[in-house]
């Protein structure tokens, strides 16, 4: 699942690694999140935890665990979880980056190619994520990023480049991969 709102992601900015934290209607997707979930998964016994450090992910893997009844020290922080990091343009807006050229709709293989100053590439990115998936046993719960979660999707489900950075990442929304297919779950209050 990705994390609850920030003010950056209000803002459009990208936030890469800037530990950025969850805003009131964040602080709620989490809950919303955590409680949907628990309708779900029944037992978490013989479950891993994973979420990436970063302060958003982190917050809101704490409500999921809340949620469930378990510490919070449950959890494993992993750094191959973090989110991609967009160097020198984190804290700009999507719309200054479209205006420089980039842009993942217009040319979705070249985004996912795109390699900011002091940064990574989803194509960097997804050799970290494979690397993760890689080291799991067990079935597990995972809190992280946009687009950790479109490389996570794209790599399960053996999806191009270009498709892969188009996928939606709701922040009210988490899905579960298992056997090659994914399930989509609804976690706003109406919809629950």
């Amino acid at each position: 699942m990705r994390h609850g709102e920030t003010d950056w992601n209000r803002e459009r900015r990208l936030q890469g690694r800037m530990d950025i934290p969850l805003n009131a209607l964040g602080e709620e997707q989490a809950r919303a999140i955590g409680k949907r979930l628990s309708t779900i998964l029944g037992d978490p016994d013989g479950m891993a935890f994973h979420v990436s450090p970063l302060i958003r992910a982190r917050q809101t893997m704490t409500a999921v665990l809340d949620a469930l009844g378990l510490p919070d020290d449950t959890a494993r922080a992993d750094d191959r979880l973090c989110e991609i990091d967009f160097g020198t343009w984190e804290g700009r807006c999507w719309p200054e980056l479209n205006a420089h050229g980039i842009d993942r709709d217009a040319d979705p293989e070249g985004y996912h190619a795109w390699r900011p100053d002091r940064g990574e590439s989803y194509a960097d990115a997804t050799i970290r994520v494979a690397d993760w998936l890689a080291t799991l046993d067990r079935p597990a719960v995972v809190v992280a990023h946009g687009g950790i979660g479109r490389i996570v999707r794209g790599l399960s489900l053996g999806l191009a480049p270009a498709e892969i950075v188009g996928l939606s990442v709701s922040q009210w929304r988490f899905f579960r991969l298992a056997e090659g297919g994914i399930e989509w779950f609804d976690a706003r209050p109406d919809r629950a």
